[in-house]
């Protein structure tokens, strides 16, 4: 048996979008997501930080209601029982239509004004992300499945990187822009984790159509 410790925020859950906007806290989501349940140093292990870094992160969750502590029952009575984290009951998941380029949103908004090149700075921060371990991978195959988890159509085809049923317009209608520049940087970003020696040029966005495309070109 496991006793909870902690429960949801009794005023209400906050916006989780605004919360796991923060790179460091989608990780601890997802690890749980595909665990369950995870103690801290699991947690920090995870994202790739210390726990002493993660562990404001973490209660910020947990005071929040996305996560629940409970402590582990020991056999013997001996020791300090250590603490798990698992999801609260309000989370729906990360696999919905359109929350990984919404979590992408939120992160950009949190960053009042930035111009078009500090949005392709933080798209590429996520497309580094969404590769995971830097390494060599397939462009071909890597593309379409990083822009697809962001809510993009994507094929890569004769040197070209075509993205069709793109969401900017309707994740931020009054300025779909800020999406496609973030996409760009995305593209960027994931060429360079996955070891390509290629990157994007040429951009083309039709956000009435909801069609964007951009040549793949040797890297100078």
């Amino acid at each position: 048996m496991k006793m909870p410790v902690s429960g949801a925020n009794p005023d209400g859950p906050r916006d989780y979008l605004e919360l796991i906007a923060d790179p460091l806290r989608l990780r601890v989501v997802r690890y749980l997501e595909e665990n369950e349940r995870a103690s801290l140093p699991e947690l920090a292990k995870a994202a790739g930080v210390h726990a002493n870094t993660l562990r404001p992160h973490v209660l910020e969750l947990e005071q929040a209601g996305l996560l629940v502590s409970e402590r582990r029952v020991l056999p013997s009575r001996r020791g300090r029982p250590g603490i798990d984290y698992r999801l609260g009951e309000g989370w729906a998941g990360t696999g919905k239509d359109f929350l990984g380029v919404a979590e992408l949103l939120a992160a950009a908004l949190g960053r009042v004004g930035l111009d078009p090149d500090q949005l392709r700075a933080v798209g590429e921060e996520w497309g580094r992300y969404l590769i995971g371990r830097p390494g060599s991978y397939d462009v071909d195959t890597e593309l379409p499945r990083v822009l697809g988890r962001l809510g993009f159509d994507a094929t890569v085809s004769q040197g070209r990187v075509q993205l069709s049923g793109c969401p900017c317009s309707i994740v931020a209608p009054d300025r779909p822009e800020i999406m496609c520049m973030l996409a760009e940087g995305v593209v960027e970003g994931a060429l360079a984790a996955a070891g390509s020696n290629r990157t994007a040029s040429s951009f083309e966005h039709d956000t009435e159509r909801r069609n964007c495309s951009a040549k793949l070109a040797a890297r100078k």
